[in-house]
């Protein structure tokens, strides 16, 4: 049984990484809205990283400031948390947020110069800063068509999207998250040779676009060149160590390689990534059948049919379900 694709790389890679905001993904009923303003008092500008930390330890999200230096985080969960800035150029900042009493919190953050630091437009040439770097430099037309093409697209106007992020790169040339986006959509339509040009041209632009390399890492997987899939996914991963959806698709080029002992821990992490999706709980299950964990498997496979009863590789899932009940409860 081969694990189930999932529904839509475009969907995940626009709503958890897209310039405009790196949501948490925890979703639920608490907020926390971010406001980021500069020394002097202004508000700071697009594409500053701001990063949240659950109080107890570990990432709880990530977003970047759109118009007004705002950000927004839905963690899903009461609790204590940190709002910490780590801007190139600036000295880090953290906030504490008690969500323990109130669904939402709000914060403001000032930036403060650091001036030791290397200045904020040398930040492209450090991994992990490179899509606030370029947001900061990319005219405000080319930026209102990429805007006006992830809304598009992100309402499935597939034809429209592409048209504006076609016009984007034409006002902005230089513009890595352009070509990703499109490269995406180009995805959407199977057109392979179309995808991989796109995608190529926005690392060829920005050696650090973590996203284009995870989206080359989906398409070469699609199209079974799963040696060229694993390099792209582990750079991807390597500059973006918390992507759900890269663990997931590198998961699948190791089952598909027979590697199913390496595919386990990315398996795993893409399910606790991303609980709701129901591929990585298929593809789970069968990784804990070869570990010898046929109760765990069973559970996975029942997740799987929850999430999605009408799924590709549903009847699959249906008859190992059906041949594990029968082994584990005769």
């Amino acid at each position: 049984m081969k694990p189930l694709l999932l529904p839509s790389l475009f969907s995940i890679i626009v709503s958890v990484h897209s310039p405009s905001c790196l949501r948490a993904q925890r979703g639920g009923s608490t907020e926390i809205d971010v406001q980021v303003r500069n020394q002097d008092g202004t508000a700071a500008p697009r594409g500053i990283h701001v990063r949240l930390e659950s109080a107890e330890g570990g990432s709880a999200g990530d977003c970047v400031t759109e118009q007004g230096g705002r950000c927004h985080f839905a963690p899903g969960a009461s609790g204590m948390y940190i709002v910490r800035i780590n801007q190139l150029g600036y000295k880090e900042v953290a906030v504490h947020v008690n969500l323990v009493d109130t669904s939402r919190g709000f914060v403001t953050v000032d930036l403060k110069r650091d001036p030791g630091a290397a200045p904020p437009d040398l930040a492209r040439a450090i991994p992990g800063n490179s899509v606030s770097a370029a947001d900061l430099g990319i005219p405000e037309n080319a930026r209102q068509e990429f805007e006006k093409g992830e809304s598009a697209l992100k309402h499935s106007k597939l034809d429209a999207g592409m048209a504006h992020l076609q016009k984007a790169i034409k006002l902005y040339e230089p513009f890595p998250q352009a070509y990703t986006l499109l490269g995406t959509a180009y995805l959407e339509q199977k057109n392979w040779k179309a995808a991989e040009a796109a995608l190529q041209k926005a690392t060829s632009l920005d050696a650090h676009a973590s996203d284009a390399y995870l989206a080359l890492g989906a398409m070469f997987n699609q199209t079974k060149e799963h040696s060229r899939a694993e390099t792209a996914l582990l750079r991807g991963l390597e500059l973006k160590p918390d992507a759900p959806a890269g663990h997931y698709e590198l998961a699948k080029t190791y089952w598909e390689l027979g590697r199913w002992q390496e595919a386990a821990p990315h398996a795993r992490k893409a399910v606790a990534g991303m609980p709701d999706v129901a591929g990585p709980h298929a593809l789970l299950g069968n990784i804990l059948l070869r570990e010898r964990h046929p109760e765990d498997a069973l559970h996975e496979y029942q997740e799987y049919l929850h999430l999605d009863p009408e799924g590709s590789t549903a009847p699959g899932v249906r008859q190992m379900i059906g041949k594990l009940q029968k082994a584990l409860h005769p």
